[in-house]
C-alpha cells in the first residue's frame, strides 16, 4: 500500500512551502488568509479533503436496530484491507470502538471504479455479541455508510428430546424466519442425529461414561423414553437480507446473502446426567428447506478472509459445544451500479439521512446514510434488479418527514428527494478551526463525523457533513446548541449559540472561542477555534 500518510506529509509540507512563498494569487499575496473560508489565520490549517472516498461503519443491534454502543474491536481482511486508514493516514490491525461507529478513509492513491473496485471485509467482536463478518465492494469515489447488522449470542433456545430411529437418536427443529422488517418467511428443519454407537462414548461431570453398552442404553430408553435425553440449542433467527461476498468453486461474487439462523449446542442431557466430553463421538447435522424465496443456495456456510463459502446441507461434529451457521443466497445477478437518488432543498444545508430499502416481497434489502450538502446526488452500488420502497427514518428534527421513494427499478433511474426545513429552524454556517493543544501553531479543519443538536434537550444527534472544517446547519434561534466530532472512540464536544444579545452580539457560553460574521445570503457564520483534546494531534506527530 502506498501509505496515506506520506500524503499528509507531503500536503503540510506543501502548506509551509505555501505560507513562505512568494508568489501570484490570493493565497500568495497574503498567505494569512484560509483559502476555503476567507477568513484570516495565523497558524498552519492542515485539511483531509483530499481523501476521496470515507466510509462509516455503524454497530447496529439487528434484534432492534438500536446502536451497540459497548466495547468493540473492528479488524479488516481482503485484497483491499491495508488501504484501509484513519484520517492521520495511520493503518490499524484492529480499531477499538465504544460508541458504536467508526470513520475511516482509504488511501487516495487506489484507484476505485466499476472495473477497479475495493474488495474487503470488516469484522466485528463485542461481547454478548456473535463474532460478525461481512464481505464489502465499493465501485465508486464517495461517501459511504455500512450498518453491520450484529446478532446477540444465542437469544433463544430449543429444547428438543429425541426419539429412536433405527439405532440413532433423532432431534428434530421447524423453523420458519422472517427477515428484519418483512413479514414474509421462510421455513427450513434441521435434524440432528446421534448414533447409539457414539451416544454410549459420552463422559458426564466426573469424566465417566454414562452407559457401558448399548444393551445398557436400551434399557434406560424402554424405561424412560421420554426423559432418556435431550439436547438444548441456543439460537438466532431473525436477520436482514444484505449484500455479501460468497465463494463459488474458485471464483467469488457479490449476492443477495442471508442468514437464516446461527446456533450454538449448549447442552446434553443423558438420563439426567449432563454430557462434558464427546469422548470420540458425534453428532451428525442435516438442514432441509421446505420454503424458500431465493432457494438457488441452501446450507451450512463459514466465513473465511473475505467471503462466505457454503459446505452443503449436512454436517458432522465431534466436539461437545459447537457453532454454526445456516444460510441462504440468491445467484440473481447484482447491478454494481445503480438507481441515482439526488437529494435537493430549497434551503443551504448539509444533511444527513437514515434510509431503509425494501424489495418487492417485503424483504429489507438495505440500510444506508446519505450524507452530503444540497443539492447532493447519490448513485447506488451493488443492487438487485426490480422495485424497491425506500422508507426515510423521521430522526432529524430540523428537516419535515420524508415521503417514502418508489423505485421501479434499483438498476437504473434517475430519482429526486425534496428536503422542507421544519418550522423555526434558519440556516447557519460552522466553520471549526480545531487546535492541537500541545502546538497551537498548528489547526485542523476536519472532513470527518460532526454532530448537533441543542445542549441538554436530549435530542438525537443530527449528523452534518463537514468538509475541511465547514459546514452549513439548520439551527434554532436562540438556542444553545452541543457539536461533536468522532475520532476513532473520541468525541470531542464544543458549544455555540444562536442567541444575540439587544446589540446583535452573539452571546458565546463555551471557552473556545467563537466569532460571528454575516454571509452574503443573510445567514450567520460561527468562527470556532477549540483546542482539540483528541488523539488526532498525537496521530499527527502535533
Amino acid at each position: 500500500m502506498k501509505n496515506a500518510k506520506r500524503n499528509i506529509e507531503k500536503i503540510v509540507l506543501s502548506l509551509l512551502v505555501l505560507i513562505m512563498a512568494s508568489a501570484c494569487g490570493e493565497m500568495l499575496d497574503n498567505p494569512t488568509i484560509d483559502k476555503e473560508t476567507g477568513e484570516d489565520v495565523n497558524f498552519l490549517i492542515v485539511d483531509f479533503n483530499f481523501f476521496t472516498t470515507r466510509a462509516t461503519f455503524k454497530l447496529i443491534d439487528v434484534s432492534n436496530n438500536s446502536t451497540i454502543r459497548k466495547p468493540a474491536r473492528m479488524w479488516f481482511t481482503g485484497s483491499n484491507a491495508n488501504d484501509i486508514v484513519d484520517f492521520a493516514g495511520i493503518k490499524s490491525e484492529e480499531y477499538n470502538i465504544s460508541e458504536g461507529q467508526v470513520e475511516l478513509t482509504f488511501d487516495p492513491n487506489v484507484e476505485i471504479s466499476e472495473s477497479s473496485p475495493l474488495e474487503f471485509a470488516v469484522h466485528v467482536e463485542i461481547d454478548g455479541y456473535e463474532t460478525f463478518s461481512q464481505g464489502i465492494q465499493i465501485n465508486r469515489e464517495g461517501k459511504k455508510t455500512f450498518e453491520l447488522q450484529i446478532a446477540k449470542e444465542s437469544t433463544s433456545d430449543d429444547v428438543l428430546t429425541g426419539t429412536e430411529d433405527n439405532g440413532s437418536f433423532i432431534f428434530s427443529a421447524f423453523a420458519e424466519t422472517k427477515s428484519a422488517g418483512s413479514e414474509t418467511s421462510q421455513s427450513y428443519r434441521i435434524n440432528y442425529s446421534i448414533k447409539k454407537t457414539d451416544l454410549i462414548k459420552f463422559k458426564d461431570f466426573y469424566g465417566r461414561r454414562i452407559f457401558e453398552s448399548i444393551a445398557e442404553a436400551d434399557l434406560a430408553y424402554k424405561s424412560d423414553p421420554e426423559h432418556f435425553i435431550k439436547i438444548v440449542i441456543g439460537k438466532n433467527t431473525v436477520f436482514p437480507q444484505i449484500i455479501d461476498r460468497v465463494s463459488f468453486d474458485e471464483s467469488t461474487q457479490l449476492v443477495t446473502f442471508q442468514k437464516l439462523e446461527t446456533g450454538i449446542l449448549e447442552d446434553i442431557v443423558l438420563v439426567g446426567r449432563r454430557v462434558t466430553d464427546l469422548n470420540g463421538g458425534t453428532i451428525q447435522q442435516q438442514a432441509t428447506c421446505l420454503k424458500s424465496l431465493t432457494p438457488d443456495t441452501f446450507g451450512f456456510t463459514q466465513f473465511g478472509d473475505d467471503s462466505w463459502s457454503f459446505s452443503g446441507t449436512s454436517q458432522s461434529y465431534s466436539n461437545l459445544h459447537f457453532t454454526y451457521t445456516l444460510a441462504s443466497a440468491s445467484m440473481q445477478p447484482l447491478c454494481k451500479l445503480g438507481s441515482n437518488i439526488q437529494f435537493i432543498s430549497n434551503i443551504v444545508s448539509s444533511f444527513s439521512i437514515d434510509a431503509v430499502f425494501y424489495n418487492r416481497e417485503g424483504y429489507e434489502i438495505l440500510t444506508t446514510n446519505f450524507k452530503g450538502s444540497f443539492p447532493e446526488t447519490f448513485t447506488l452500488e451493488n443492487v438487485p434488479s426490480g422495485s424497491a420502497r425506500v422508507e426515510f427514518k423521521n430522526n432529524n428534527p430540523s428537516f419535515q418527514a420524508i415521503s417514502d421513494l418508489n423505485i421501479k427499478d434499483l438498476c437504473s433511474g434517475d430519482y429526486e428527494v425534496e428536503i422542507l426545513p421544519s418550522l423555526g429552524y434558519e440556516g447557519y454556517q460552522i466553520v471549526l478551526k480545531a487546535l492541537c493543544s500541545d502546538n497551537t501553531l498548528v489547526a485542523i479543519a476536519p472532513t470527518y463525523s460532526g454532530y448537533y443538536r441543542i445542549k441538554d434537550s436530549g435530542n438525537d444527534w443530527q449528523g452534518i457533513d463537514m468538509m475541511g472544517g465547514v459546514a452549513d446547519i439548520l439551527a434554532v434561534p436562540g438556542e444553545n446548541y452541543e457539536l461533536r466530532l468522532l475520532w476513532k472512540e473520541e468525541w470531542e464536544t464544543t458549544n455555540f449559540s444562536t442567541a444575540f444579545d439587544a446589540s446583535e452580539k452573539n452571546i458565546n457560553t463555551t471557552r473556545s472561542k467563537v466569532e460571528t460574521k454575516v454571509l452574503e445570503d443573510g445567514r450567520t457564520k460561527f468562527l470556532i477555534e477549540h483546542t482539540f483534546q483528541q488523539s488526532i494531534c498525537d496521530a499527527m506527530g502535533w
